[in-house]
């Protein structure tokens, strides 16, 4: 098959003599992603002016040399700094660095100042964001898509404004004022994400989805939930759906990221209207391939499904054994480019019977 070919059935729900393969080379940790411009970041806490596009230059020259050579399916795509947490930073959260780690704390007004008076919106980490992304395209010069960055979703928006354990005690204290500052979180993630977008060109006739890769003819992104896994699915229903339903609607191809823990919402992100893809990690913990088959069958009747980890031979062989390649799309880790190509090639030879 051509260049996109494969991308295209995937989208198309087009049946295949295998699955749709993407890639991602190298370690999640920030300090061994971003080392050159990481080295040069202030101690302490952060300000837009304190994160310069250039001084990461190298860093994303060597992520797009290691992914080019590995011969996946789908392109590598730039994206601003994940390491960042960039809409908590514009929701208001004050952001830290320390020793090449970046975090956000909890925003320092109450609930009910957040739920009624409004977030502070600090429009200075929104213009950031958007000179990374343009600062890519340019960078890009056409040899690479460039996509939205990791944003998380109003659950996680929440867990980092109001702190991970006094969040889910506000979901049971404070409803009323917790529906609300939720309803603000969804409003800003779709301004964020619709701001990159205006931003980010078309590539060979498509765009890319960061992190877990893809790529699409139409444009748009992934949102994740994952302090979800801290809720109950009665609590979901209640105060989460509608508002990750707007935002699979938000952009012309959208999909979500999950891990294991947070498999029960997959009762009712299959029948989630606009919602392309639902992508499931393989982590170090938590369920492993076997226990997530019938997940992953469910996820198959009615949506797309992007599989991510370093799967093992017997991890291959399962997955080609109860799933369709209809629709289906695996992201193969690894620590070097060696690695992941050896991977991949094993995803074909399983998928041809070996």
């Amino acid at each position: 098959m051509s260049d996109y070919t494969r991308c295209d059935a995937f989208w198309e729900l087009k049946t295949t003599d295998r699955p749709l393969l993407a890639a991602w080379v190298g370690s999640y940790q920030a300090p061994e992603l971003y080392p050159c411009g990481l080295a040069e970041l202030s101690e302490g806490e952060l300000q837009p002016g304190d994160l310069v596009f250039e001084q990461f230059v190298p860093d994303y020259e060597s992520l797009f040399a290691a992914h080019r050579e590995v011969g996946a399916d789908v392109p590598w795509s730039a994206f601003p700094l994940m390491v960042v947490p960039w809409v908590e930073a514009i929701a208001g959260c004050p952001i830290y660095h320390h020793d090449g780690y970046v975090w956000a704390e909890p925003a320092r007004e109450p609930l009910g100042q957040l739920a009624t008076a409004g977030l502070t919106v600090r429009d200075g980490w929104l213009d950031k964001l958007i000179e990374f992304t343009t600062g890519l395209v340019a960078l890009s010069a056409g040899r690479f898509p460039v996509a939205l960055s990791l944003m998380r979703g109003p659950a996680d928006l929440l867990a980092a404004l109001r702190g991970a354990e006094r969040s889910i005690f506000d979901l049971v204290d404070h409803p009323d004022e917790v529906q609300r500052l939720l309803a603000q979180l969804s409003d800003l993630w779709i301004r964020v994400a619709q701001a990159q977008l205006e931003e980010v060109p078309a590539f060979d006739g498509g765009y890319g989805f960061s992190v877990q890769n893809l790529w699409s003819r139409k444009p748009g992104g992934w949102f994740q939930d994952d302090a979800v896994a801290f809720w109950s699915p009665a609590l979901y229903r209640s105060y989460l759906k509608e508002f990750e339903g707007r935002l699979a609607q938000c952009m012309p191809a959208t999909g979500i990221h999950l891990h294991s823990a947070a498999l029960f919402t997959v009762d009712d992100l299959v029948g989630m209207p606009g919602l392309d893809v639902i992508e499931v990690n393989l982590d170090d913990v938590g369920l492993r391939i076997p226990e997530m088959i019938p997940r992953f069958q469910q996820i198959l009747e009615d949506k797309r499904l992007l599989v991510w980890g370093a799967f093992t031979l017997d991890d291959l062989r399962a997955l080609r054994d109860s799933l369709p390649t209809r629709g289906l799309a695996l992201q193969c880790i690894g620590a070097t480019s060696e690695r992941v190509r050896d991977l991949l090639d094993s995803v074909v030879q399983v998928w041809g019977g070996v």
